[in-house]
């Protein structure tokens, strides 16, 4: 029924006159916007502090440690060599520390373990994964709810050819409303009852096909999914971070 009823507003939309469907000029908010810089108020200025920052001291450590490799390299002498093995050295201890300490950091704050959410081993992925193929199924099963699909082609577009069936297999297995329009007046096999475009991919800044848009029948807003060859896969991800990434376009 949802299906049905936003195929029908999508191709009240198609058989709209093109001038009185200004919506689709105007990208949705979310995908061309940012933030102008912000002048920030001037401070006054902080007292001279004579002690080395951390990072000051870090890079002191570094530079005599390059220092006494290139003099070791230009000059290999025993006691080169060995002031430069030492400052080596003193390095790997601080990092050997580093390491002990941050184990029991983790130990301590178990939600500091990015490991914990992202595993590593083949278990803890294969388990990530599949709550990931979840969420995804969930948001695609959101989007046909409120979306449907303009999908802009040319005959001779050899990507448009290729595509073409990934794109039916999709929008077959998840249900989602799907309008293909050709922008040169010949359907291809896949899409056989597909509509000419009447002005559309001008006003969708259509520069390249193939190219996929989603179209919100109820609030009248666009936006690209894909635009080329594209897998289902990549469609996916594309669909899944538009739902939950992208909140400017959720409308």
């Amino acid at each position: 029924m949802v299906k049905k009823l936003i195929m029908a507003l999508l191709v009240s939309i198609i058989t709209m006159n093109c001038h009185a469907a200004g919506y689709y000029t105007n990208h949705a908010v979310g995908w061309h916007w940012y933030d102008d810089p912000k002048e920030e108020a001037k401070k006054p200025n902080a007292p001279i502090n004579t002690q080395k920052s951390a990072t000051q001291q870090v890079d002191t450590i570094r530079k005599d440690i390059k220092s006494a490799l290139d003099t070791a390299i230009l000059n290999p002498t025993p006691e080169n060599v060995e002031r430069y093995i030492k400052l080596q050295n003193q390095l790997n201890q601080r990092a050997d520390h580093l390491s002990t300490v941050w184990q029991q950091v983790l130990l301590t704050h178990p939600e500091l373990d990015y490991s914990l959410a992202h595993p590593t081993n083949q278990v803890g992925i294969q388990v990530y994964q599949e709550e990931e193929s979840k969420k995804k199924d969930a948001a695609i099963n959101l989007f046909k709810q409120q979306y449907g699909l303009f999908f802009f082609y040319k005959s001779t577009c050899p990507y448009c050819k290729r595509f073409a069936p990934v794109l039916l297999s999709f929008v077959g297995r998840y249900g989602i409303p799907l309008i293909p329009i050709t922008l040169d007046g010949i359907s291809l096999p896949e899409f056989p009852h597909s509509k000419n475009d009447t002005g559309q991919a001008q006003q969708f800044h259509v520069s390249m096909t193939p190219a996929l848009f989603a179209v919100n029948p109820y609030t009248q807003k666009a936006f690209p999914v894909a635009y080329g060859l594209t897998s289902e896969t990549e469609l996916r991800d594309n669909i899944y971070k538009i739902m939950t990434q992208y909140q400017g376009v959720r409308t």
